[in-house]
């Protein structure tokens, strides 16, 4: 998994920095040469898509998504496992929902063409079906390490 990480903040970080970099050629453009580029903000809505998604997953491995821990903190040792099982679960069925879901839109909309980068818009939806499987392979990693770290195999 330290792999799959590692690329999904790759990519990560690629896409923002190509976000950055055509909306400050798009800014340029539009000031300085006084004609709009037609498939920036288009980019920059896909690239932002497929950068949330694929985040998601990246801050559940790093425990960054909001929780209310000092709650959870006041229930036995015991209980405190089985809510983090019940959310790791519920994470789980979250990225099942959203790979299986977005394979269905992905038919639909394979023959459908972006206006401005001539994409098709099964692409566009593929960054949903990755961050939906990356989610996926990060909370059974998470749930299979935390069963042998307890010491049950």
């Amino acid at each position: 998994m330290r792999h799959i990480n590692k690329l999904a903040e790759g990519v990560l970080s690629l896409l923002f920095a190509a976000m950055i970099i055509v909306g400050t050629l798009q800014v340029f453009n539009r000031f300085f040469i006084n004609e709009s580029l037609s498939w920036s903000e288009e980019f920059q809505k896909y690239a932002f898509i497929w950068l949330v998604f694929i985040a998601i997953p990246v801050a559940y491995n790093r425990h960054a998504h909001l929780r209310v821990d000092s709650l959870v903190a006041l229930f036995p040792e015991g209980l405190q496992r089985l809510l983090r099982l019940v959310v790791d679960l519920l994470w789980l069925a979250l990225g099942v929902a959203l790979a299986l879901l977005t394979l269905r839109i992905m038919q639909v909309t394979q023959s459908q063409e972006s206006p401005g980068l001539g994409l098709s818009m099964s692409w566009v939806y593929c960054g949903l079906f990755i961050g939906g499987v990356y989610q996926v392979l990060c909370v059974l990693h998470r749930l299979y390490s935390q069963a042998f770290k307890e010491g049950r195999p």
